[in-house]
């Protein structure tokens, strides 16, 4: 029988977790705050609004994971649908 000898990934210390998790929110916060110091020709005056795009690309992600929610409960089968 062989051994394991693996080596842990990266990903599987904690501490790599909470510093991807923390870069993550530091970039979101500095693209948020980049959006007040940028200049955008908006074509419909909503976009001008101070982040519209953020809230507009989390309503529409919200959305997506109710949609997937709502069509894995229409298509969900029981676990012995293939049996007898």
């Amino acid at each position: 029988m062989a051994e394991d000898n693996k080596k842990p990934h990266w990903l599987d210390e904690a501490r790599h977790i909470d510093w991807l998790y923390y870069a993550l929110i530091g970039l979101c916060l500095a693209l948020f705050a980049a959006d007040f110091i940028t200049h955008r020709h908006a074509h419909y005056s909503v976009e001008g609004l101070y982040g519209f795009y953020a809230l507009f690309g989390f309503i529409a992600y919200a959305l997506i994971v109710g949609a997937g929610w709502l069509w894995r409960r229409i298509v969900l089968r029981k676990e012995d649908y293939y049996d007898g």
